[in-house]
């Protein structure tokens, strides 16, 4: 798909904006700009770059245009999670203005979405590293194409709607079963939930959990994480019914039993889950993740670790790496 091609499906998906929303994005200074990007430590050199670009950003009324419906969107869905996260493609091809289109929508929401998770119950600190990602996404951009960007920018959505946040090791982010589009797919049946019972139906309250890319997932950082997530979530997200904790990754493919040694930190991450023997072919994802580079052959990228060749030997061999679901018992009943 194409940048041309990734705008249209934005317009399409999005209301028009507002007149209230367009001037208060209009308004946006340049020192608003540094301001947000220092506080979540984005390097400086990124920062003078995002902040030299706005000048002309802000004089293009079609990307002005966009942008305010973004923003107004993310404060309409805010506080609902059963909205549609659209995972849209980066920008980069449309030139500076959508390589950059990212950091002007975080520095739009961020002192509502602040202000919305502070509402919520949330601790500085989680606070703190929940809009801190942004450097991580930033870094990993630059690591694979060399240039000032947010690698997957739609993933500051959730972010900004208020309903992801990231604790000790991991990221956790609040969904019911079966709705929106990051719950766990495929899932059980309907008649498999109603068995299993109470936590497993559509529409259950569960967290769903996200493993940023090097994360510590060693046992003692896990059951810290684990711990403080049951203490933040407990406060930010109270919900007497919820009881499971879902995640779907290519961390928790099966296959990865067969290359690594079991006494290894994703086998032992792996096997806090409960498996379903369900999952969608995961190869491009598991490979950006891994070895963060774009359009490099597999014969060229490096097998410096039992990972690394076990992901580029099943590929060779014709396999496929799959997203695979799971889950465990988070809050318990």
């Amino acid at each position: 798909m194409t940048a041309d091609d990734t705008i249209a499906a934005m317009r399409g998906f999005l209301p028009s904006p507002s007149t209230d929303v367009l001037v208060r994005v209009n308004d946006l200074s340049a020192s608003d700009i540094e301001t947000t990007l220092s506080e979540v430590r984005v390097p400086g050199s990124v920062i003078d770059d995002v902040v030299a670009q706005w000048a002309h950003f802000r004089t293009d009324g079609e990307w002005l245009s966009l942008l305010a419906a973004v923003v107004e969107w993310v404060h309409q869905c805010r506080g609902d999670v059963d909205a549609p996260i659209p995972i849209w493609d980066d920008l980069d091809e449309a030139g500076a203005n959508g390589r950059l289109f990212y950091f002007y929508l975080f520095a739009s929401c961020y002192d509502d979405t602040c202000a919305f998770l502070r509402r919520s119950g949330c601790s500085l600190d989680v606070l703190e590293s929940t809009m801190s990602v942004l450097s991580r996404h930033v870094q990993i951009h630059e690591h694979k194409f060399g240039t000032i960007g947010i690698d997957a920018g739609w993933w500051v959505l959730p972010i900004l709607r208020g309903e992801l946040v990231h604790v000790g090791s991991l990221q956790f982010h609040r969904v019911n079963l079966g709705m929106g589009n990051l719950s766990p797919d495929p899932w059980y049946t309907r008649d498999e939930s109603m068995v299993l019972g109470e936590g497993f139906r559509r529409g259950d309250p569960s967290v769903g959990i996200h493993i940023p890319s090097g994360a510590a997932i060693g046992a003692h950082e896990l059951d810290t994480t684990f711990s403080r997530a049951r203490e933040v979530l407990g406060t930010m997200w109270p919900v007497e019914q919820r009881r499971l904790a879902t995640c779907q990754s290519w961390l928790l493919d099966a296959q990865l039993s067969e290359f690594l040694n079991p006494e290894s930190r994703v086998l032992g991450f792996q096997r806090r889950f409960t498996l379903l023997d369900r999952w969608y072919d995961n190869d491009e994802e598991t490979l950006g993740f891994i070895f963060q580079r774009s359009g490099v052959p597999l014969n060229e990228l490096p097998r410096d670790t039992s990972l690394q060749r076990g992901i580029l030997e099943l590929l060779e061999r014709g396999g496929h790496w799959r997203a695979q679901s799971g889950w465990l018992d988070f809050d318990g009943i």
